[in-house]
C-alpha cells in the first residue's frame, strides 16, 4: 500500500519538464558585473565574456542567458552605466564589491569581485559557472516562457510560469512536504551589440546584452505543483535615463532592433551557493543570502521550445503614390498573423555615437477586419511610410504569428525594392490575382483560335 501510494504520487506530480540544450534541467542565467572605464574589465572578463557569448550565445537553443550591467567602479566615465545597473550590483553586495565580477544563477557561482571565490572572471572558469549552474538537479522544475511585441514605439510584454515538479528535497517517505514555490521574477530588458566609448581601450567597443531597464520588476510569485502565472506589461523605449539620481537624456540611444527580454525566475527559499560560495570571504559571504535562478527564458527560447517557427516575410515591393510611399508583401505562417510593421529611417548613423531614427507604419493585412484576421496559409499586407517619394531609406519588416513569435527581415535599401515601369511610372505591386487572370486570358484566346 505504501508502495502504491508513492507510485500515485509521483505520477500526480511529477509531470515531464522540458528538453533543454547541452542536457541541463534549465537555463541558466549569467549576470556580468563591468566597466567600459575599469581596466581589469577590459583587459581580462569584458573580453572573455564576450568570446564566450559570441561562441555560444547565438546558438539553437538557446542554451543560457547573459546580461550586462555597466559601473562606474575605480572612476572614469561608462555611457551605458545607470542607477537601475549599480543598484543590481549592490543588491549582491558585500560579495560583489568590485569589478569585473559575475554571477552564476543569482551567486549559485561568483565570479571575481572581492567575494574571495575560488572561480575567476576568465573564460574558463564563466565556462565551467555555466555548466555547474545549468546542471543543478535539486531544483525546483519550471517552465518559464517569455513572448514580447514590438509596436513602434513600445514592447508588449507577456510571460508564464508554470511550476512542474519539486525536485529540490523529495522525500518519499513524506509525500505531503511542502512544495510551495515562492519565486521572484525580473524581465530584464538588454540590448545587444551596443557600441560605446571605453576610455581605457581609447576606442569604441561593442558590447553584448546590455541592460537597458526592467520591463518587469520584483514580481512576487506563489505557486503549488501544477499550478500557473501569467502576466503581461508594456516598456516604452526610454529616451533619458537616470545617473547618480538625476535624470538625463540617455547617453547612448537604444537602437529597438537590438532589444529583447530576458526573463529569470528566482527562488527565494534557496539562497545557497555552490562552489565559490564566499565561505572564505572576509567579508562574510553575505552575497550567499541572495535567491538562486530556476530558469531564465527570451523569446528565441520560448519558440524553441514550443517548436514555432516564424512567419515568412516575401515578396515586398515599394511603390511611389502622391507624396507617399506605399509598401506590400506576403506574410505567410502556419498559425494566424498576430501583426506586422515596417520600421525604417533615412540614415543608418555608422559614426559610433548614434544610432538609426527609426520610424514606424503598420502593416494592414487585406484579410483582417479589425483585429480580426482569416486563419490562411498567406496574407496581403499594405502599409504607407511617411517618406517623400525619391528619398532613399532603409527599412526592416517585423511580422508576428499567433504565438508572438517574431520574423525579422534583413536591413534592405529601398531603391532595390522600388517598383518603376520602363516608361518611368511606377509600377503595380504585385497581385496574387494577376497569374490567374493571365491564365483565364490565353485560355479564352486559345478557345477563340480553335472555333476560327
Amino acid at each position: 500500500m505504501v508502495l502504491l501510494v508513492f507510485v500515485m504520487f509521483l505520477g500526480s506530480t511529477m509531470t515531464a519538464a522540458a528538453d533543454y540544450p547541452n542536457d541541463w534541467t534549465h537555463r541558466p542565467v549569467l549576470e556580468h558585473f563591468t566597466g567600459l572605464s575599469c581596466p581589469p574589465c577590459m583587459s581580462g572578463a569584458h573580453p572573455d565574456s564576450t568570446q564566450l557569448w559570441q561562441e555560444e550565445g547565438y546558438t539553437e537553443g538557446n542554451p543560457w542567458n547573459y546580461i550586462e550591467f555597466h559601473e562606474l567602479n575605480g572612476g572614469g566615465e561608462d555611457d551605458l552605466m545607470t542607477d537601475e545597473s549599480e543598484d543590481r550590483m549592490r543588491y549582491y553586495q558585500p560579495g560583489v564589491s568590485g569589478t569585473p565580477s559575475l554571477e552564476a544563477d543569482g551567486g549559485y557561482v561568483q565570479l571575481g569581485g572581492s567575494h574571495g571565490s575560488t572561480a575567476d572572471a576568465n573564460y574558463a572558469d564563466m565556462k565551467e559557472a555555466l555548466a555547474d549552474s545549468g546542471n543543478r538537479d535539486a531544483i525546483k522544475k519550471v517552465k518559464l516562457d517569455v513572448v514580447s511585441k514590438f509596436d513602434g514605439s513600445e514592447f508588449v510584454i507577456n510571460v508564464t510560469v508554470e511550476y512542474l515538479q519539486n525536485d529540490e528535497a523529495f522525500d518519499p517517505f513524506n509525500p505531503l512536504a511542502p512544495d510551495t514555490l515562492n519565486g521572484l521574477l525580473h524581465v530584464f530588458m538588454i540590448e545587444d551589440n551596443v557600441t560605446a566609448w571605453s576610455t581605457v581601450n581609447e576606442e569604441y567597443v561593442t558590447t553584448h546584452n546590455v541592460f537597458r531597464e526592467y520591463g518587469m520588476e520584483g514580481e512576487e510569485i506563489t505557486l503549488e505543483v501544477g499550478e500557473t502565472w501569467n502576466k503581461m506589461a508594456v516598456w516604452n523605449v526610454p529616451t533619458t535615463a537616470i545617473r547618480d539620481g538625476e535624470e538625463e537624456e540617455i547617453r547612448v540611444p537604444i537602437n529597438p532592433l537590438n532589444v529583447y527580454p530576458v526573463a529569470v525566475l528566482y527562488d527565494t527559499d534557496d539562497t545557497s551557493s555552490g562552489r565559490g560560495d564566499g565561505s572564505d570571504n572576509n567579508d562574510g559571504g553575505d552575497g550567499d543570502g541572495t535567491p538562486r535562478a530556476l530558469n531564465s527564458a527570451t523569446p528565441m527560447s520560448s519558440a524553441y521550445d514550443a517548436d514555432q517557427t516564424p512567419p515568412t516575410i516575401r515578396d515586398i515591393t515599394l511603390k511611389k503614390e502622391g507624396k507617399k510611399v506605399n509598401a506590400s508583401l506576403y506574410l505567410d505562417d502556419r498559425d494566424d498573423i498576430a501583426g506586422a510593421i515596417i520600421l525604417y529611417t533615412t540614415s543608418l548613423g555608422g559614426d559610433n555615437e548614434s544610432v538609426p531614427t527609426w520610424m514606424s507604419a503598420e502593416i494592414k493585412l487585406k484579410a483582417c477586419v479589425g483585429d480580426v484576421c482569416d486563419k490562411k496559409e498567406s496574407g496581403l499586407g499594405y502599409a504607407t511610410l511617411d517618406i517623400t517619394p525619391g528619398t532613399e531609406f532603409y527599412f526592416y519588416v517585423l511580422a508576428y504569428d499567433g504565438e508572438w513569435t517574431q520574423a525579422t527581415s534583413k536591413q534592405m535599401k529601398a531603391s532595390d525594392y522600388m517598383k518603376v515601369s520602363s516608361g518611368g511610372s511606377d509600377a503595380t505591386p504585385f497581385d496574387p490575382m494577376l497569374p490567374i487572370l493571365a491564365f483565364a486570358i490565353v485560355a479564352i484566346m486559345v478557345s477563340r483560335k480553335r472555333r476560327n
